[in-house]
């Protein structure tokens, strides 16, 4: 017996039919000969057992789990009703084009087999021969192929016609577009190809001007930049108009029209007629009179010039705002009426707003009365209305603010439960006795409170009530305040849950009885939460497409969605990130093969585009602050300018088809010069352990004492130790380096010379470890962050320096008032480092005067401790801070570094043009570099330079002294950027230290002696400094 699945309405005629079965059942001879039975010899094997279901070509774990759904069990008798209803829930699956059934009959039943065709869904989706505009992605866009969905030729034939369209309008008239596809039959996917032929753009042809025009064509294709002969595209079209219509709202013709009429095109020269309906429209005139108003503040508060139309409704709002801006400069009692009238004989328009602006008033006070639940200072804190002081001088008041807070505060009582909550608003003239003072007055009625009796969860099946609260995270509780508001919020935490386990088609009722029996004062409410689960549905298996040099087990390491799981949405916008953050692909889609088939194992398919695996950046930029390193100058302080820089780089990732990049990079400027080879391994072993290699020649003056140049090399891995979701908490960096460091133009006291520019090799294993509880890396409100980094420089590692180094820093992030809103709150910042270095071996320290012992070494100068600068100390120069060298007062860094900054950060202010995105700081920097970790201890106590008079004296310099803790106070300034805040600071050394200078100084080429001119100089009090992101 065949069943064809077209016409599978044809089984109730066959299986009512006698015509062939008035003879019995075949004997088992004639069964193990004859042919399978065909559609009008069904009727014998109704009622016979049915011993075996076969679906061949499905897998079998498939077949299990499709037959599983029908009706049709072996063992019992086969039915026509029965065989009707496993051909629908078959076909309802989605997967199938067409089924045949067939039945064989065995000696002890028959032997039902279902003959089927597969459907195919569409797969990857590729777009050949075009670049840019239009792009292969917008393009692919156009096809409105759905990744996943089922395919079929009508489909692809609306695409090819849709892709057309898109090229025509970008000017390929001539295109041709073809389609290949390649079905895949183990996954049932049609990955198609659409091929582009672009051929020649078409040109603009001839342009033609109508309506009330007033400018030439030449003129306007000027205007416009839209001229005979220039390529077709949509883009050049819509900024044509575009233009226009700015040139006429420049002239003040607010109500100008522009149009392309018509578009003809023109197959035998290959070009586009346009027609423009240009109407100019009268010029408006908008006045303020009665107070003086510039106009390009009236642009802004009258909305036609933004719409570019007059009417009704946006003169209205025009008024308002200006009554709002009147309100908000302390013209409380101020009235705007509006008129508009026709002049210069209806050529133009005329639009008066007149100004009543009243007295000048200052808000006073805001008086808050019957709040019992709510703190005064809560309530304030919801409030946009203020009053006077030194941000808005008259305070900041109109009726519109007040309106919204006391909705504000209506919306903070009604969220505690207090349904019939009344707030009143009062306005206070004459407060206090002055007329010029106004006051606010709030009464609050509270009422009673309402709050939640009980909370009933039905219908979860599937998920315990325990599990759903603590998963769902419902905030409404038994005893607490009742909120619908919240229950709403409740609701969809709920349904997330279920979707997250696969019950895509779930739904939440929510309902509340009232006047519940209550055992206080306080009225009662129960809450019911109805889940209507439906069906659950599960991951059968994940189809990857679209990987070309990226290992497959490279991208399969991110998947979130794992087969035999509960098929969740979460995972697998969780799986598209964690693909994303990879860095190897422009384009990541997932999506769920035949959404609409009834099976309840669903196939999930991720596609991907791979991204360039060469990268080249460049960039030009500058810093500018005090102290800049002047070198061959005698100024031990530097100077104040700005270090120009310039960058380029290659890299190259999906090394060896991994999460592998090399990469090279250079930093060019007058300052540094730095190349840079480096190679990471963000997974390496596939763990979470970060390793990188890296080659770095620097040549760096970032002190005025010396040039640094570096060769060097490390090795790091970064072990993570503690991870919540993708952000690290806790990690640590393991190191070696080896690097041959050098100093030259060393401006020190010609005895030390060899010695520090003497070449010294530096081997270093070193450990840093992080502790980061900060709220947001780039702008932290909350929060601790925490560093330990500590080395040992040994002759066993090669080094011929030996010392070890050790670093500690811990800085603190406290937001308050806690009652107000975040983006209204200051915070407290501090931070605090310490660091110390220690010798031993032969290498020892020294005071700046000390000599030098023989066969001795020293630390080298650029592995020494240096200090100030917009991201330390903020009351010296670049690297100014700490001891000195007595002979030519440059600064020769240290072995010991305590250094402790804190910082005030105000809430970001309104500004014009700048909007909500500026902020200020107060801060304190207290620190400085010592020449020994004992000195350091001894200082911290110590807040003046000890006897500055020895500096100045030539006798007694050698002997000066920098161990104390220098003080700066300053003020920033932040912008807020996508990438951190521009930061600018302004910083007042209260105590900067004094030290001994020579200048004229003359080298004897004889025996290498120094003579000079002895003087004295001081460092500067005033220093300032400009970068991005925050000082810590």
């Amino acid at each position: 017996m065949r069943l064809s699945g077209a016409a599978w309405v044809l089984l109730m005629m066959a299986l009512a039919s006698p015509t062939g079965w008035a003879t019995g059942p075949p004997s088992p001879a004639q069964q193990a000969t004859e042919p399978p039975s065909q559609l009008g010899t069904i009727a014998p094997y109704l009622g016979v057992p049915i011993e075996e279901i076969e679906l061949p070509g499905v897998p079998a774990e498939d077949a299990t789990h499709l037959l599983a759904a029908t009706p049709l069990k072996t063992g019992e008798p086969l039915t026509r009703q029965g065989l009707h209803d496993a051909m629908q829930s078959l076909f309802a699956t989605g997967r199938f084009a067409d089924i045949q059934a067939e039945a064989d009959r065995t000696t002890t039943g028959v032997r039902l087999r279902f003959l089927t065709m597969p459907n195919y869904f569409v797969g990857q989706i590729t777009v050949e021969g075009v670049s840019t505009n239009p792009s292969p992605n917008q393009l692919a866009t156009a096809s409105r192929l759905q990744l996943g969905e089922l395919y079929s030729r009508e489909k692809l034939d609306r695409a090819l016609a849709s892709l057309q369209r898109v090229l025509e309008d970008s000017g390929f008239h001539r295109s041709k577009v073809n389609a290949s596809e390649q079905r895949d039959a183990q996954q049932h996917q049609a990955n198609l190809t659409f091929h582009v032929e672009l051929g020649p753009r078409a040109v603009v042809g001839q342009i033609v001007l109508q309506g009330d025009v007033a400018y030439s064509k030449a003129e306007i294709e000027e205007i416009a930049k839209f001229h005979s002969g220039d390529g077709v595209a949509s883009t050049r079209l819509t900024r044509a108009l575009q233009r226009l219509r700015s040139r006429f709202q420049k002239q003040d013709r607010l109500l100008a029209q522009v149009s392309a009429a018509s578009r003809t095109y023109r197959p035998e020269s290959n070009t586009v007629d346009y027609t423009f309906n240009v109407e100019r429209g009268p010029v408006v005139e908008i006045a303020a009179e009665g107070f003086k108003i510039s106009q390009r503040q009236l642009r802004k508060l009258v909305p036609i010039y933004e719409e570019g139309a007059v009417d009704d409704d946006l003169l209205n709002e025009g008024r308002r705002n200006i009554q709002n801006h009147l309100q908000t400069l302390g013209y409380f009692a101020a009235t705007v009426s509006v008129s508009q009238r026709n002049v210069q004989d209806g050529k133009g328009l005329r639009v008066t707003y007149a100004i009543s602006p009243g007295e000048r008033h200052k808000l006073a006070a805001i008086r808050i009365s019957g709040n019992q639940f709510f703190e005064d200072e809560l309530v304030r804190g919801r409030m946009l209305s203020q009053t006077a002081g030194r941000l808005f001088s008259h305070g900041r008041y109109s009726e519109a603010l007040l309106e919204e807070d006391v909705r504000s505060i209506q919306d903070l009582y009604r969220s505690a439960g207090f349904r019939q909550v009344e707030v009143i608003s009062k306005l206070l003239e004459n407060y206090q006795g002055d007329s010029s003072q106004l006051g606010i007055e709030i009464t609050v009625k509270e009422g009673p409170q309402t709050r939640v009796a009980s909370v009933n969860i039905e219908g979860n099946y599937t998920v315990p009530t325990d599990q759903l609260i603590e998963l769902a995270q419902i905030s409404t509780a038994e005893g607490q305040g009742f909120d619908e508001s919240s229950l709403a919020d409740d609701r969809d935490r709920i349904l997330g849950v279920y979707f997250d386990n696969g019950f895509t088609n779930a739904t939440v009722e929510v309902a509340y009885v009232s006047g519940l029996p209550s055992p206080d004062e306080f009225p009662r409410v129960g809450v019911t939460f109805t889940i209507h689960e439906g069906e659950q549905f599960f991951v059968n298996q994940l189809f990857l497409a679209g990987l070309h040099y990226t290992r497959p087990g490279v991208a399969r390491r991110e998947f979130r969605v794992k087969p035999g799981a509960p098929l969740s949405q979460q995972a697998m916008l969780e799986t598209q990130r964690h693909l994303y953050d990879l860095g190897l692909f422009n384009e990541v889609d997932t999506a769920i093969q035949n959404p609409e088939g009834t099976e309840s194992r669903k196939n999930v398919l991720v596609t991907m585009r791979e991204a360039k695996r060469y990268t080249f950046d460049y960039g030009i930029g500058f810093e500018f602050q005090t102290g800049q390193p002047s070198v061959g100058t005698n100024q031990p302080l530097g100077q104040t300018g700005a270090s120009p820089r310039v960058s380029f780089g290659v890299s190259r990732i999906n090394f060896g088809g991994r999460h592998q990049t090399v990469s090279a990079k250079t930093n060019l400027s007058r300052l540094q010069q730095r190349g840079l080879i480096s190679y990471e391994a963000p997974k390496l072993l596939n763990r979470d352990l970060r390793f990188s290699a890296r080659v770095l020649y620097d040549n760096t003056v970032d002190v005025s004492t010396f040039t640094s140049e570096r060769l060097e090399g490390t090795l790091q891995t970064v072990q993570v130790l503690k991870k919540v979701e993708d952000r690290e908490l806790d990690s640590i960096a393991y190191r070696f380096s080896y690097r041959r460091v050098q100093a030259s133009n060393i401006q020190v006291t010609d005895n030390l010379v060899p010695l520090l520019s003497k070449p010294t090799r530096v081997g270093e294993p070193s450990f840093l470890y992080i502790r980061n509880r900060r709220d947001n890396d780039k702008e932290t409100n909350r929060g601790n962050y925490t560093t330990v980094e500590g080395g040992v420089a040994a002759g066993y590692f090669g080094s011929e320096a030996d010392f070890s180094r050790l670093r500690i820093s811990n800085a603190t992030y406290h937001p308050f008032p806690r009652r107000f809103r975040p983006e209204r709150q200051f915070v407290f910042a501090r931070s605090t480092s310490i660091g110390v270095q220690n010798p031993f071996g032969n290498t020892v320290l020294l005071g700046p005067a000390d000599p030098v012992p023989t066969g001795h070494n020293l630390i080298p100068l650029p592995e020494r401790f240096f200090s100030g600068g917009g991201n330390s100390h903020r009351g010296f120069g670049l690297n100014q801070a700490g001891p000195r060298d007595p002979f030519t007062g440059f600064p020769v860094g240290g072995s010991a570094l305590f250094l402790n900054n804190l910082e005030l950060r105000f809430p970001n202010i309104t500004v014009p043009y700048l909007r909500d995105n500026v902020g200020f700081t107060f801060f304190h920097d207290m620190g400085n570099v010592f020449s020994r970790p004992q000195e350091m201890v001894r200082s911290l106590g110590r807040w003046h330079q000890p006897h500055p008079e020895i500096c100045l004296v030539k006798d007694t310099h050698a002997d000066c002294n920098y161990n104390y803790l220098s003080h700066a106070i300053g003020l920033g300034v932040r912008y807020q950027t996508p990438i951190g805040p521009l930061r600018l600071d302004f910083g007042y050394n209260l105590n900067p230290p004094f030290f001994p200078s020579y200048t004229n100084i003359v080298i004897n080429s004889e025996n290498g002696n120094q003579t000079g001119q002895f003087g004295w100089q001081r460092a500067g009090h005033f220093n300032f400094s400009f970068s991005i992101g925050q000082s810590f």
